[in-house]
């Protein structure tokens, strides 16, 4: 072999060490992450983590449009925290308002998500929310 090609035999070796590598510490990180945002939803609690897909049940204390982009946003009662609850226009924000009133107690599966350095669910289907 000449020695350019032995440069680029080292070259190549050591691309694929560092892509296996990578793929060893981060794939999995991501692999977790995607299979966590699947499967089934965890039980809200106040220690849960940004990107958790989590349930509770909550009390509808207020509900409202948002300013911009017709999504809806419900203020919930849990656990004596008011949290709010993000519903995008494309996860049936405008169905939901017809049905959710303040008083209902309403079951909620969503990823815990953060806005405005507070915590909230986003819901991502509209049979994500069902009356109890």
């Amino acid at each position: 072999m000449e020695k350019e090609e032995k440069v680029v035999v080292v070259l190549l070796v050591m691309a694929l060490v560092s892509l296996s590598t990578a793929y060893l510490l981060f794939g999995q990180e991501l692999a977790g992450a995607g299979q966590q945002s699947e499967g089934k939803a965890l039980q809200y609690t106040h220690e849960s983590e940004v990107g958790e897909k989590v349930s509770l049940d909550a009390e509808v204390l207020g509900k409202r449009f948002t300013y911009t982009g017709d999504h809806l946003l419900l203020e919930v009662n849990f656990d004596s925290e008011v949290l709010s609850v993000f519903i995008p226009k494309t996860a049936g924000a405008e169905a939901l308002n017809g049905l959710i009133n303040e008083g209902d107690f309403i079951s909620i599966t969503g990823i815990v998500s953060e806005y405005e350095g507070k915590k909230e669910i986003r819901v991502e289907r509209k049979e994500d929310i069902t009356l109890k």
